[in-house]
């Protein structure tokens, strides 16, 4: 009888070769796109509160729009990429948000363009869930969390580009500039995807009848690697797991750790988004030019990016314990932000700070929910952690407004952000623990049949 060939040993004892870096940068562009998108409102707004003639408290609609869609992308995604694969996945979704891009910079009221917001965000939140599913699966389990790190700072790097870009390309062709841009790059990468982007090997395994397509990516993975014709090609732990259900989602520590990991989404993305989309309106009453307050919205993205750069290797080596500290960090730095003394420079790096402390542990959550759910429903567990996370983007920013509607100080405001955070924190101690506990225990070497001398590495828990 046939010795089972175990697709997971010969992802995880792959070395970092051509095709794990052409998977990683075809992502990181996917994400790049994404995140400029998801923050691009911010930086037309004060082109659109002249054009439209509007009050900026009526911008708090806008900016949740996309982030609402949050409700539908990650679910309708994650489902439609657990059946029609990774790849198909976040084509479909490019280009959902790439047309509606466009057509957000044609739009002459307020109304329509929190439409085409809106729908260009269920393929923005949708994209998102489904290319951190598809890293982790190409990625070997000892460097799965640096791997999805990597390539969600593209995210919030992307999401700061605007601040780069946005003074003069507002200067020399309008706010509308900005989404045309943000439409038309992903509907080129949608191209580069089908081209270049292979299916992902654990969803493969899954589908029997593509047998043929998964050799070619395990050989591209391991060229030594041998396949005789009658082994099987199986996922340990899962292969009868072929269909998703949400029951799995909930089955065994994941009934404790699932609504964990969502509350923890739920609530760091209140406070990010709410930084993200009001600081370039509220900014300049401190005395900031525009300029200013979208260089420092700029800088609160990509000091954010170090931060989740910086967590990349301890949360390899020591679970979720790094997402936890940068909770407890964050808060007094939130809180200080209130203080008067602060303005100019000094609000500008600890803006920064905040950032890096903020985007970090919402990086280190990421890496979190890719690794604690099996093949079968990783793209849907997934899925469901980022709509809460666009739940809370939602809701953070329309509280803002309300807040701003009622005339509450800017320090009053940053004061109350810590409220989130607090509660959070307490979230990410029990996560820390469960994740401490199954995730980070390394199993014994397993030999892998085809591979001489076997293939040294750990399993995740779950798998």
């Amino acid at each position: 009888m046939a010795q089972n060939i175990d697709v997971t040993e010969v992802i995880d004892g792959q070395r970092v070769g051509a095709l794990l870096i052409g998977v990683m940068a075809v992502c990181i562009l996917v994400t790049l796109t994404d995140g400029y998108n998801i923050s691009v409102a911010s930086f037309a707004a004060p082109g659109i509160v002249k054009a439209f003639h509007i009050d900026r408290a009526a911008l708090g609609g806008l900016f949740s729009s996309s982030l609402i869609a949050g409700l539908i992308g990650p679910f309708a995604f994650g489902t439609l990429a657990d059946r029609i694969g990774r790849r198909n996945g976040i084509i479909l979704s490019t280009v959902m948000f790439g047309v509606f891009g466009l057509v957000s910079g044609l739009c002459t009221s307020l109304e329509p363009l929190i439409i085409t917001r809106f729908i260009a965000g269920v393929g923005m939140s949708g994209a998102l869930a489904v290319t951190v599913a598809t890293v982790n699966e190409f990625a070997p389990r000892r460097l799965r969390a640096t791997c999805v790190t990597i390539v969600f700072s593209g995210t919030t790097i992307g999401s700061g580009l605007p601040g780069l870009v946005a003074p003069p390309l507002v200067a020399h062709y309008g706010w509308q500039s900005l989404f045309f841009v943000g439409g038309l790059v992903p509907l080129a990468l949608a191209v580069a995807v089908y081209f270049f982007l292979p299916e992902s090997p654990k969803f493969l395994c899954l589908r029997p009848g593509r047998r043929k397509v998964l050799e070619r990516v395990l050989r591209r993975l391991q060229p030594q690697l041998s396949l005789p014709a009658d082994s099987p090609l199986v996922l340990g732990g899962e292969a009868a797991a072929g269909r998703s259900s949400h029951a799995q989602l909930f089955q065994g520590r994941l009934a404790v750790l699932t609504p964990l990991l969502w509350l923890g989404a739920f609530l760091a993305m209140i406070v990010f988004h709410s930084f993200n989309s009001w600081l370039t309106v509220l900014l300049p009453d401190t005395g900031m030019s525009y300029a200013q307050a979208t260089h420092t919205v700029a800088l609160f993205q990509f000091v954010g990016t170090l931060g989740g750069w910086a967590i990349m290797q301890p949360l390899d080596r020591f679970g979720m314990l790094p997402c936890t500290i940068l909770y407890v960090l964050a808060i007094p730095l939130i809180f200080a932000l209130g203080s008067p003394a602060l303005a100019g420079t000094s609000l500008m790096l600890m803006c920064a700070a905040v950032g890096f402390c903020v985007l970090g542990l919402h990086f280190a959550q990421v890496a979190c929910v890719s690794n604690v759910y099996p093949t079968s429903v990783r793209g849907l567990g997934v899925g469901w952690f980022m709509l809460f996370a666009r739940v809370g983007g939602a809701v953070g920013p329309w509280v803002v407004g309300r807040f701003v509607a009622q005339h509450v100080p800017l320090r009053h405001l940053f004061q109350l952000a810590t409220v989130p955070l607090i509660v959070g924190t307490v979230a990410s101690i029990a996560v820390t623990v469960i994740y401490q506990a199954y995730y980070q225990k390394k199993a014994p070497p397993a030999t892998l049949a085809g591979v001489p001398g076997g293939l040294e590495g750990a399993k995740p828990g779950w798998e």
